[in-house]
């Protein structure tokens, strides 16, 4: 899981409000979802580019030590299957032979 990628989906309207936290207005739930700082600052980095374990680095790089990367880890993996279910972003799928 650590090599995977994910964006949100192109459907998806969203917005940073000022204390960190993202509303998300999901046309497929029709619903207003939303996350908080610390998901929000996950949210801002699915895009499309940078693989979970990327994520978790850039996490661990502005967290520093205050939350150990096994903690960080599994909330990434949290966070990633919640957005998942409520089908607001999507996995990447490379099918470039190797």
């Amino acid at each position: 899981m650590l090599d995977h990628r994910y964006r949100v989906r192109d459907e998806i309207a969203w917005r940073k409000m000022k204390d960190g936290t993202v509303t998300i207005v999901s046309p497929l739930v029709e619903k207003i979802i939303s996350l908080n700082a610390t998901a929000g600052v996950i949210w801002e980095l699915l895009d499309g580019t940078r693989t979970v374990a990327t994520v978790i680095a850039a996490l661990e790089e502005r967290f520093g030590e205050e939350v150990p990367r096994a903690v960080l880890a599994g909330d990434v993996a949290d966070i990633l299957r919640d957005l998942l279910d409520r089908q607001l972003i999507e996995q990447i799928v490379d099918n470039t032979p190797r």
